[in-house]
């Protein structure tokens, strides 16, 4: 198995870019292989409203690490706009970008838009193929139920044919759709390990019955970390940051296929096979785990939860990359 890359999701909200791109810089340095930026919409100090833009701020400062969305939420994009920012960002990031996207779920960012949540699965089909053929066709024909587009795209992405497309979601439909449509499937953070390997097995069932037989050469995954010094500590930051952000989350309003109210208010239990929290040494062991279980090639770590310190974040990425990465690539001590 290759070496496990290691990504980040730095701490979120437009108000936050001066200390994100302080992340992002040091990151690099540390030697981690990706940062990814979420899509949320009408959160106060959390989560990104514009992501494609944040990126190209961190791609006018960096050299190496890639950059990706984790996850750009489609509805809200016109797929001409979207095709267009996501070719320019692919030609100032020297080729760097990934594409992650789903449908979206939450009910306000629906009403914000005012765009309607019914017909979204149609919809993101019919953009996805438009973003495919802006990319890679000289001119472009289309006329569907939801979108008319006719005319060319310049310039055109680096990254050839495209950059990478990942789309994320947990039902079977967003799993045949990253099978049959996209290049990766891109898991987040909320489902345990049994529904991790349940998905990842539908995935490729369903890339086997389009015929796609090209092998799958990454498998990113996306976990809630907090590490600190000791296992005590990283767990007294969980208490008040990860709960946090999870009854603010998932304890009302809508309802999460995963998460409900009684689970968002029980740390031990969302902890199980979910979390990675704790000192080095047991954040490692932890890792290793999902490794060794689901074959996951790219952890992306989400450091930053409501009222989590910028200098907290700072020496996590100092403690991943100078005690995580280093045990991750020596062999097990396991028999």
């Amino acid at each position: 198995m290759p070496p496990l890359k290691i990504g980040f999701i730095p701490i979120e909200g437009g108000s936050y870019y001066a200390e994100s791109l302080e992340e992002v810089v040091h990151a690099e340095d540390l030697g981690f292989d990706s940062v990814w930026i979420e899509e949320h919409h009408g959160v106060a100090d959390h989560y990104w409203p514009s992501p494609l833009q944040a990126l190209a701020g961190f791609a006018t400062r960096t050299a190496r690490i890639r950059l990706g969305t984790d996850i750009l939420v489609a509805p809200f994009y016109h797929p001409v706009r979207l095709a267009e920012d996501v070719a320019l960002l692919d030609i100032m990031s020297g080729g760097r970008f990934t594409l992650g996207i789903a449908i979206g779920y939450k009910p306000d960012e629906f009403a914000l838009y005012g765009t309607p949540s019914v017909g979204r699965g149609a919809r993101f089909e019919e953009q996805l193929a438009i973003l495919r053929a802006l990319w890679t066709e000289d001119r472009v024909s289309f006329k569907g139920a939801y979108y008319t587009v006719e005319g060319r795209l310049e310039p055109k992405p680096l990254t050839r044919p495209h950059p990478p497309v990942w789309i994320g979601g947990w039902g079977d439909l967003a799993l045949k759709r990253a099978a049959t449509l996209a290049d990766n499937w891109i898991p987040g953070p909320t489902a345990d390990l049994e529904r991790l390997l349940a998905g990842k097995a539908r995935f490729l069932e369903h890339r086997r019955a389009a015929g796609r037989a090209e092998p799958i050469d990454e498998w990113p995954v996306t976990r809630d970390v907090i590490i600190a010094d000791t296992d005590r500590a990283a767990r007294q930051l969980a208490e008040v940051h990860i709960m946090a952000a999870y009854r603010q989350e998932y304890a009302g309003g809508w309802r999460h296929p995963f998460i409900d109210a009684r689970l968002a208010a029980d740390l031990d239990t969302l902890m199980k096979d979910r979390f990675i929290i704790g000192g080095p040494e047991e954040c490692t062991r932890q890792i290793r785990r999902v490794v060794e279980q689901y074959g996951m090639t790219h952890l992306i770590v989400r450091t930053f939860f409501p009222g989590m310190p910028h200098a907290h974040i700072m020496r996590e990425l100092d403690l991943i990359a100078r005690e995580v990465m280093p045990a991750l690539r020596r062999p097990s001590d396991r028999p």
